[in-house]
């Protein structure tokens, strides 16, 4: 398992259009894009990306866009 950091995380996810943006106690994933057909990604209630995994939270966008 790959260590977390925002930069990897945003790195494996901006090619859906979106990026993970620290909250106050958890992690959301905001809308970069141009595009219209954005699907809202759940937040994650977490105070530390090392709770997940980066594959962990790869797969949590992912498996949101594919819902």
């Amino acid at each position: 398992m790959t260590a977390p950091t925002i930069r990897k995380i945003n790195e494996a996810i901006a090619k859906h259009g979106i990026e993970i943006v620290k909250g106050n106690g958890y992690f959301w994933f905001a809308d970069v894009s141009e595009r219209e057909t954005y699907t809202d990604v759940p937040s994650v209630m977490t105070c530390h990306l090392r709770d997940l995994s980066l594959e962990q939270w790869i797969r949590h966008v992912e498996d949101a866009l594919n819902a």
